[in-house]
């Protein structure tokens, strides 16, 4: 009973929770244009709304997107006014950060302004010129959905207004930058504007200036009248720089090192960093004061308000103006005015060789190497007036090289200077292997059949088919080294199986046998190479039956699977024999890599694992391996399992 009423007390909390939550967000009551709050303008025409006043949650969207919106319309309230007799307004809203969108519309709901920030932001304004006075107007303030919302935010409606009270003020700024305005620099003596009479307090919103204020400047003029009522008014503050800036220069010596032209940067002839360079005593000191010290200013060009704009009336230099030049130098500051001087610039022609070159491709020739020509990849390498020469650091390709090899062209001048880029130089084989067949014989396995993985054996290999890696030599600068004494050259021997390249696969059309092809056969041989080049021609395959018999001792003379019967000999490199290993057979692997992937369980006596020319592994992936008596394991060898792999070695 006690666990029935903690879970309806629990229920009805919970219910009062979501309750509250849901009357906490209630439809501001401005939510539609129908609803809109008519904004109560003071006499001066404005209205400053208490902080925090209005409320965008729970705000409905109304569909409406206006043209800096775009499609983000979402939760909109709306306000109304009378327009004032004015020739500018002000609407500012201010809130949490968020996507404020803030509009001006008249009452046939035509888009006066607006205004959509793409980040969020605390504020949003706007400046309109035009209303018609007397005409109702509407404020759209909307909300998108995407980050946080706006909730509540505070109005602000000024009307700026150009009475005898007050005109635009016009306010120089000083050599520091700085300027600031008075009460009375903005209103006449006799003005009773924004309020009257003696107890007439009034202050001013923003009363200094500074380089950041350039330009027109809207000042709030806040009056407190006797009965305690505020007004507010706002009036223009029109913020110059009159001051110009100094300069100073330094003549300067430019090199043009492209053989065309060189630029010279303003600010390396324009003194810009200022700063004390240097200290040193006053000359004439006061007796029994200590020696007075004084600081020395680095000259450069500067400005009260900052320096905008550093330039030269030339700035390109070109082999026809080596010497000197005189240029003007001129600096100019956020408000147009400048200051100008000359400077002597020296122009020096120090050219470099510059590489050029295009990218080229290159094929192996029947022995099996291939050669770049530099003068044939130049595209327009220069050396000043000097002639050059061009070279690769390397140029002679092989098999190693196939596909795209990035290479190092260079140009070299007559006076020994030296420059390079680099090109990419693309070797292919386009020739295709020679193919020569003999007869063979594949056993089929324990369930009589046989898949041809690897057809090598029915081909009648040359003794430098199978190519092995060669060194890999780098640096032939220049490229004066004979190929002979880097690359081993083809034989010339016949009427075997070879490539330019090197072989990469052996396959016969038909794959697949089964005991109805015991015999001989005659299969279609392919041979392909590492450039998928390929030749078929026939061959004879003789297809023989799985020998069952139980051997002592097995030698894989292939790499291949453990079930394979055409990777097992009973003597090392011997020819295969076509069974496998079973319970009473010693099983040696030596330079080959055998695959156990069998379902279930097979029993041998026992492993050897020794090291050979090539690398020698045992790979356990499916099923269980069962070593009666040991492994062994001698030299650089590998025996691995999967985690489905199983190999367990019984001891007697």
């Amino acid at each position: 009973m006690r666990k029935f009423y903690a879970k309806t007390i629990f229920i009805f909390l919970a219910f009062l929770i979501l309750k509250s939550q849901v009357l906490a967000f209630q439809i501001p009551a401005n939510d539609t244009r129908q609803t809109a709050f008519q904004l109560p303008l003071g006499p001066n025409g404005n209205y400053f709304s208490k902080e925090g006043q209005f409320n965008a949650n729970g705000a409905s969207g109304d569909g409406t997107y206006y043209s800096r919106w775009g499609s983000r319309a979402s939760r909109s309230v709306w306000f109304k006014f009378k327009a004032p007799a004015s020739d500018k307004i002000i609407i500012t809203v201010e809130g949490q950060e968020s996507y404020i969108q803030l509009a001006l519309v008249n009452s046939k709901d035509e888009e006066l302004a607006s205004n959509a920030f793409g980040y969020p932001v605390k504020s949003d304004q706007l400046l309109f010129t035009g209303l018609r006075e007397g005409e109702e107007y509407f404020i759209v303030v909307d909300n998108p959905i995407e980050g946080k919302p706006i909730g509540q935010f505070t109005l602000k409606f000024q009307n700026y207004l150009m009475t005898t009270c007050t005109q635009p003020y016009v306010l120089a700024l000083d050599a520091n930058g700085k300027g600031s305005v008075k009460m009375s620099d903005l209103l006449s003596e006799d003005c009773y504007w924004p309020c009257a009479g003696v107890e007439c307090s009034r202050e001013l919103t923003k009363s200094n200036f500074s380089c950041n204020d350039l330009g027109e400047n809207y000042v709030t003029i806040k009056g407190v009248g006797a009965n305690g009522t505020t007004y507010y008014g706002t009036t223009l503050v029109k913020v110059v720089d009159n001051i110009p800036p100094t300069i100073a220069v330094r003549n300067i010596r430019a090199n043009i090192t492209n053989g065309e032209f060189v630029k010279v940067d303003p600010k390396n002839v324009i003194l810009w960093r200022c700063g004390k360079i240097d200290s040193s005593p006053s000359p004439n000191p006061v007796p029994g004061a200590g020696e007075a010290q004084f600081f020395q200013e680095r000259p450069c060009a500067k400005d009260n308000c900052g320096i905008a704009l550093f330039e030269l009336s030339k700035t390109t230099f070109t082999c026809d103006d080596l010497g000197e030049n005189e240029v003007t130098a001129r600096v100019v500051d956020k408000s147009g005015n400048e200051a100008t001087t000359k400077v002597i610039i020296t122009i020096y022609d120090l050219t470099a060789p510059v590489a050029k070159a295009k990218d080229a491709t290159v094929y192996l020739a029947a022995d099996g190497l291939a050669k770049a020509d530099a003068n044939l990849m130049d595209d327009g390498s220069t050396a000043g007036c000097a002639g050059y020469d061009v070279s690769l650091n390397k140029s002679i390709f092989d098999y190693n090289d196939l596909g795209k090899n990035e290479v190092a062209f260079i140009v070299k001048d007559d006076r020994g200077n030296l420059a390079s880029t680099m090109v990419n130089i693309t070797v292919e084989d386009t020739l295709k292997p020679v193919i020569v067949s003999q007869p063979a014989k594949m056993y089929l396995d324990k369930n009589g059949k046989l898949e041809v993985r690897d057809a090598k054996a029915l081909a009648k290999l040359c003794s430098d088919a199978v190519i092995v890696v060669r060194e890999n030599w780098v640096g032939f600068e220049p490229d004066g080294s004979r190929e002979d004494e880097f690359f081993q050259m083809f034989s010339k021997q016949e009427g075997c199986t070879k490539d330019n390249a090197q072989i990469s696969e052996f396959w016969t059309e038909p794959r697949e046998f089964t005991s109805a092809n015991l015999g001989e056969n005659e299969v279609d041989l392919f041979v392909s190479d590492m450039s998928g080049n390929y030749t078929s021609t026939k061959a004879k395959l003789t297809i023989l039956p799985f020998d069952a018999s139980c051997k002592k001792e097995l030698w894989a003379v292939k790499s291949g699977d453990w079930n394979d019967p055409n990777i097992w000999s009973n003597k090392e490199n011997g020819e295969a024999i076509g069974v496998v290993p079973c319970e009473s057979s010693t099983v040696n692997i030596k330079g080959q890599k055998v695959n156990f992937v069998i379902e279930g369980e097979v029993a041998v006596k026992t492993v050897n694992l020794l090291e050979g020319s090539d690398p020698t592994e045992l790979y356990i992936q499916v099923g269980s391996l069962k070593v009666k008596e040991a492994i062994s394991e001698k030299g650089n060898v590998t025996l691995k399992q999967s985690e489905i792999g199983k190999l367990e070695v019984i001891k007697k």
